[in-house]
This record gives C-alpha cells, sequence and structure tokens, in this order.
C-alpha cells in the first residue's frame, strides 16, 4: 500500500495522524504521573544525587530503544507494532504474552492517579467518583478516532512541554534565591544528604523511573494511522532524546536542589498526604501566590493527557491481538470513525480497577500499580529490543540491503544486548531491599508482574509447541509501505534546514 490513502484498507484504521502529531506527542505525549507525582517517591527512595543517577542510567536505556523501534516501525507501520514484531520475529506465545502484558498494565493505571491529584483541592468527593468521572471523559476523547486524538494530544502536550520549562526556569530561580526568599543551592545534597539509601536506593528508584519514561512505544504503536511513517516515525524518534534531556533529567535536578528528600509531602505507602506533586512544592516554595493551583491544575491535565493516550494504545493493541487471532476476533471491530470500538470498550472496563484506590488505606495500591507498571515497561523495552536483534539478523539471513529501511538504527547488535541486560537486570534487582525485612507490597510491585509474564510465557510455549522463527523464513514483507519517488523527493526537501525542520513540527 501507499501513504496517500486515508484508510488502511486490510485494518479498517484510517491514517489521519500528521507529522506535527507525532513530533509533539513524542516529547510530551505520555509525560503523567511517573513525572509529576511518581517523582516524590522516587525523590525519598533515592535521594537527589540518586534521582538523577537513576533517571539517567533509564534515559540512556529508552534512546536505544526507541531508536531501534523506529527503524521497525517506520519500515512497517501497523498500529499495536511491537506485539506484532514479537509474533513474527521470536514466536507466537511471546507476541501474546507482550501484548497482553502492555495491554493490561496500562489498562489498570490509566486513572488510578487523577483522584491523588484532586485532594490538593478538595476530599468532599471519593476517590472512585473522580476516577469515574474522568475515565468517560477519556472514553469520549477516544470516540474521535486518531485525528481527535491526535489534535487533543497535541495541544496537550504543549501544556506539559511548557510546564516543564517553566518549571526549570523557576527552579534555578528559587535554588538560586532570585525568587522565594531563600537560597537553597545544594544545601539539601548535604543534609539530609544526596542519597537516602545509598546504592539500593538508586536501585528502588529505577522501576519507577522506568515508569516516568514508559511510552516511546505510543508513537510505534500509533504508526498505522499516520499518513507518512517514513516522515514521521524518525523525525519523532529523534525528539525522544530532547525530552529525555530537557524534560526528565533537568526537571528531577531541579527538584532534588529544591526538595529534601525527606520531605513529608512525597509520595509514600505510608500516607495519605500524597496530593502535593514535587512540581506543586517547588512552586509554593517560589512564593509565587496562586502559581500552586495552576501548576496542579495542568498536572491534571497531564494526568488526563498520560490517561488519554494509554487507553488509546491499548485499544490498538488489544485490536491488534484480536486481529493475530489472540483475543476474541470481535474486539478487531473497527468501525466508520477508525476507532476499535468494543476493544476502547474492554479497556475502559479493565480500567475499573482505579476505584479500588478509594477502599485501600494509604497510596499502596497507587505505588503497587505504579511498580507494576514500571516493571510491565522495562519487559516491553526487552521484547522491542530482542525483536529488532532478530529483525536485523532476519535481513542478513536473507540478503536484504539496509537501504531498503527508511530510516536506521546505530548501535546493532551491541546496543540491543545492553539495553536487553540492563532491562532484565534491573526487573531482577528492583525489590531487593524488599526481602529484609520483608514488604508484601515491595514484592508483588516488583515481582508479581515478571513472574506472571515469564510463567504464562512458558506455558504458552509448552502448550503450542512453537519454536522460534527461523531467520531465512521470517517475514519480512507483510506490511512494509511503499512510497513513490515523488514522495520520497518530497521528504527529502522538507528535511533540509533548521527552520524547515522547526516548522515542520508545529504545522
Amino acid at each position: 500500500s501507499t501513504s496517500t490513502g486515508v484508510q488502511d484498507e486490510e485494518s479498517g484504521l484510517k491514517r489521519t495522524l500528521k507529522a506535527r502529531h507525532l513530533a509533539m506527542i513524542s516529547i510530551g505525549g505520555v509525560i503523567g504521573q511517573g513525572l509529576f507525582l511518581s517523582s516524590g517517591a522516587n525523590l525519598a527512595k533515592a535521594g537527589p544525587a540518586g534521582l538523577l543517577i537513576a533517571y539517567c542510567i533509564i534515559g540512556f536505556i529508552v534512546y536505544w530503544i526507541a531508536v531501534q523501534l523506529g527503524e521497525m516501525s517506520s519500515h512497517m507501520p501497523i498500529s499495536g507494532s511491537f506485539t506484532v514484531y514479537c509474533r513474527r520475529f521470536i514466536d507466537k506465545p511471546f507476541g501474546a504474552v507482550v501484548g497482553w502484558n502492555y495491554w493490561a498494565c496500562w489498562s489498570i493505571i490509566v486513572a488510578a492517579a487523577i483522584p491523588l491529584v484532586l485532594r490538593f483541592w478538595t476530599d468532599k468527593l471519593p476517590d472512585w467518583a473522580w476516577s469515574a468521572i474522568f475515565l468517560v471523559v477519556m472514553f469520549a476523547l477516544n470516540l474521535f478516532g486518531a485525528k481527535g486524538w491526535g489534535e487533543v494530544e497535541y495541544w496537550f502536550s504543549i501544556i506539559k512541554i511548557l510546564c516543564v520549562i517553566v518549571f526549570v526556569i523557576v527552579g534555578c530561580l528559587t535554588s538560586g534565591g532570585v525568587i522565594g526568599g531563600t537560597t537553597y543551592g545544594f544545601r539539601y545534597w548535604i543534609d539530609p544528604g544526596a542519597f537516602s539509601n545509598g546504592v539500593l536506593g538508586v536501585i528502588n528508584a529505577l522501576v519507577l523511573a522506568a515508569l516516568s519514561m514508559a511510552g516511546v512505544e505510543v508513537v510505534s504503536v500509533s504508526a498505522g494511522e499516520s499518513e507518512n511513517p517514513r516522515k514521521a516515525i524518525p523525525q519523532a524518534i529523534k525528539n525522544v532524546f530532547v525530552r529525555i534531556v530537557c524534560i526528565y533529567i533537568l526537571s528531577v535536578f531541579v527538584m532534588g536542589m529544591i526538595i529534601p528528600w525527606n520531605d513529608p509531602h512525597n509520595l509514600t505507602s505510608s500516607g495519605r498526604d500524597v496530593s502535593v506533586s514535587p512540581f506543586t512544592m517547588v512552586f509554593q516554595k517560589a512564593g509565587l501566590k496562586g502559581a500552586d493551583s495552576v501548576v496542579n491544575a495542568v498536572i491534571l491535565i497531564t494526568f488526563i493527557s498520560c490517561g488519554n493516550s494509554g487507553m488509546y494504545v491499548t485499544s490498538r493493541t488489544l485490536a491488534a491481538l484480536a486481529k493475530e487471532g489472540i483475543a476474541h476476533r470481535k474486539l478487531a471491530y473497527i468501525n466508520r470513525y477508525g476507532v476499535p470500538i468494543y476493544a476502547l470498550i474492554c479497556t475502559s472496563a479493565v480500567s475499573l480497577v482505579c476505584f479500588l484506590t478509594s477502599f485501600i488505606p494509604g497510596s499502596a495500591l497507587f505505588l503497587v500499580l505504579c511498580d507494576l507498571g514500571g516493571i510491565a515497561g522495562l519487559l516491553t523495552w526487552f521484547s522491542i529490543s530482542f525483536c529488532h536483534y532478530r529483525f536485523r539478523k532476519a535481513m542478513i539471513a536473507q540478503g536484504k540491503s539496509l537501504d531498503e529501511l527508511p530510516y536506521i538504527a546505530r548501535g546493532h547488535p551491541y546496543m540491543n544486548i545492553v539495553a536487553m541486560t540492563a532491562c532484565i537486570v534491573i526487573c531482577l534487582i528492583s525489590g531487593w531491599s524488599y526481602f529484609v525485612p520483608a514488604d508484601p507490597i515491595g514484592l508483588v510491585g516488583s515481582y508479581a508482574g515478571l513472574i506472571l509474564f515469564f510463567g504464562a510465557y512458558l506455558v504458552l510455549k509448552l502448550w503450542k509447541k512453537e519454536k522460534m522463527v527461523p531467520y531465512e523464513i521470517m517475514d519480512l514483507e507483510t506490511d512494509v509501505r511503499h512510497y513513490t519517488e515523488e514522495e520520497i523527493l518530497k521528504d527529502q526537501e522538507n528535511s533540509k534546514g533548521f527552520w524547515k525542520k522547526f516548522i515542520n513540527i508545529f504545522t
């Protein structure tokens, strides 16, 4: 098929996402609870220096995962991409487990954090009511198809990016004593200290840092609904580096200068006072009257945006699973607006589990869900890197040239091996500190997802008696998007010059 059609004849999904949608979403689309709320828990776990180290480690992994996924999804733009890649390039049981793992964890945490933010203003309405209200809002937003989702996320992303930029500027001015009346500098790196729990603290912080940066695969999942993946996806992947450095690294650095790791407002499993985000606290310390409420409102928007993106990718993932025969065939149905409506309804029904947050004291369930989400993200990244490793090996075995690819990932096979090893090691050591003394909440969050993932894979593998797909017969042709010479020349022309690239992001 070519890139000019408005609808993919095979999938039924409409190709209505423009390059500007994917470019902006790749930077700010999934900035949400991980950075704005869970980073407080990470600061308590690791301290300012430990937090910075954890985010740098995860950022390094995320960049290479994005590059590897970008190569495959620009060549084979499929909705629900990496779950399909896993079935084709590894084996069917692995693809099934990866798909269900990704869908379940995103579905569960879609609206779980919203009540925690709303407690900043009021506790009159129960948490389950807030979750239900915003779940309906996100469901409604997803009824408008990829174009509606892309437009909403485009503007949400701009708001979130502007918020982070203002946060970094205000934070630096506050730290230097220009505003707020107090000079902070690195005082909290000295007392109470740069590390809250040494190396163990850094290890504990890695999973929530992974949750914060999860979502690099959103651009790939939406590839099947992109007008021109050849142009849009490589551009979006390049933006991931900007997102890692300018949004995550700078944010946690500023946070660590102004908020001590032992601040009672930081999110921990033992207390209910979780309604104050580290972002809000920085504006409070800056002494900007009313700014904390504005920031909290922006944080609420980011959570709706993150949940909206989560609902979008999970419904597409579930539809892809149904199309592959792993879920009920009805879930693959696409309505005339290009929405997998039954998959969307099913995802929303599972998201109702977030109502449980109002019945469990403290924030224990939320932290368990965050840990499960982080582990699910690491397992997803492992599967993407493993897929890409085998994809390249198959290209060599079948005598194909890399010149056929619209975008070529650097670092193969070495960075694949590094990324895969890092993901598994982090999963295994993430709950190390929860063994002595025994912490059931921590152990469940750290290892339940890992055990279920590999346990399910082993059962399916033995049951189906499937072997890994040999490189020589691996399907490298289905779903490849072919382009006309005119389209390729047009893309090359548009990519010349800094200002053309900059304008393309917004137009």
